[in-house]
């Protein structure tokens, strides 16, 4: 009974040790993992593809610790201002204790979904807000995550997006000079519609034409479109679109 007692304490104090000593060794593990230049995240570069935006992130993590990294993870946030546009998130291998990883993480995002979460990126060049958060577990327990904070430039596809509008009473055409300048990194390339509306918010009238402009090029032109004149009022509203994308929402009083 005393033996049993014995070694029933012994092991009460080395789950004791353990217990106390798991963290202190995780600890260190972290330091050596903080020191140099063992791990980091580095600035994104953009990319399109297949009406996607693809996102390089490079990472780097040199595991000198004694520990093994799981359950990695790479979670970035772009924003303007206070307003978040997309979150995304990738899962990263694990890491054994001893092994380096340099790799560039690609994570996409519909170029459609963003527009639709902020319009006003279509037509005003704006400086977006990159958090990138690298998270992983050490010795399968403790969390932990290095973040970098990054800014990035962004360009609008319709940006300076100008029109000139006259009416001619005699064939009932509305005729539209329309110009804007494609700051945005991809060339612009698909269906463009322009939809007349009466002050009773019904359709007069619509036209459509295909764009295909390189990045950084100006674009002019001039197109007309025909409208029912029994349908025509004082008050004119203009709504443009590109494939699903609302661009513009004006109003025009005939003189």
């Amino acid at each position: 009974m005393r033996l049993t007692i014995k070694a029933l304490g012994w092991t009460i104090i080395l789950l004791w040790i353990f217990t106390l000593a798991l963290p202190v060794s995780v600890a260190f593990s972290l330091m050596k993992l903080a020191e140099g230049r063992n791990l980091g995240i580095q600035e994104p570069t953009f990319m399109l593809s297949n009406g996607n935006i693809s996102i390089s992130m490079p990472i780097y993590v040199n595991n000198t610790g004694f520990y093994d990294i799981s359950e990695a993870g790479v979670k970035i946030r772009i924003g303007k201002a206070d307003k978040t546009i997309v979150t995304l998130y990738r899962d990263l291998p694990n890491i054994p204790a001893g092994q380096m990883v340099n790799t560039s993480c690609i994570l996409t995002a519909s170029l459609m979904e963003i527009f639709q979460k902020d319009c006003t990126l279509l037509t005003e060049d704006a400086n977006l807000n990159v958090n990138a958060a690298l998270h992983f577990r050490v010795a399968y327990a403790i969390a932990f995550n290095v973040a970098q904070n990054f800014s990035t430039r962004w360009g609008a596809p319709f940006h300076n997006l100008t029109y000139i509008l006259a009416y001619d009473g005699a064939t009932h055409t509305f005729s539209f000079s329309i110009s804007f300048n494609n700051h945005a990194f991809f060339p612009l390339s698909g269906p463009f519609e322009i939809r007349l509306y009466n002050s009773s918010n019904y359709e007069i009238g619509k036209t459509s034409l295909y764009l295909d402009v390189p990045s950084g090029e100006f674009f002019q032109e001039t197109v007309d479109v025909a409208v029912d004149p029994l349908g025509v009022t004082n008050r004119v509203l203009i709504r443009m679109f590109f494939a699903d994308l609302h661009v513009l929402e004006t109003e025009w009083i005939l003189p």
